[in-house]
């Protein structure tokens, strides 16, 4: 059902100019977005797929939210992580996760659920 050989690249866009230059690149491209946002105050972890006109699966979205819920668990945990407060919004278009204290700690969250996102398998139709 989902593959996570791949690993894709994710980029990481600093600043609210460069993402939004980014979310409008997709847009024109009809691809989905996805980045690691770099803010003052940490990194966030963002998917979108609207610009592709496409969802989720309702059965990929629940594994999404178990590996999202896993990852930030295991990062909350991990000492070398330190974060404050992490929040997350997750649906079968769209999935944000913030703040997190490290670029590391974002790509650990899109390493866990980029992959499923990405599959064009796990898409249907918005």
């Amino acid at each position: 059902m989902t593959s996570t050989a791949d690993q894709p690249e994710i980029p990481v866009h600093e600043g609210q100019e460069a993402i939004e230059q980014a979310y409008a690149e997709a847009e024109r491209e009809g691809v989905p977005f996805v980045a690691i946002e770099r803010y003052e105050n940490g990194y966030a972890f963002t998917y979108d797929l609207l610009p592709a006109g496409r969802r989720l699966t309702p059965a990929i979205l629940a594994e999404v939210k178990t590996r999202l819920t896993s990852e930030l668990e295991d990062i909350v945990g991990d000492g070398e992580l330190a974060t404050a407060e992490v929040g997350k919004s997750v649906s079968d278009s769209l999935g944000h996760v913030s703040v997190l204290a490290s670029e590391a700690a974002a790509r650990r969250v899109a390493h866990a659920v980029a992959p499923v996102v990405l599959d064009q398998t796990n898409w249907t139709e918005a």
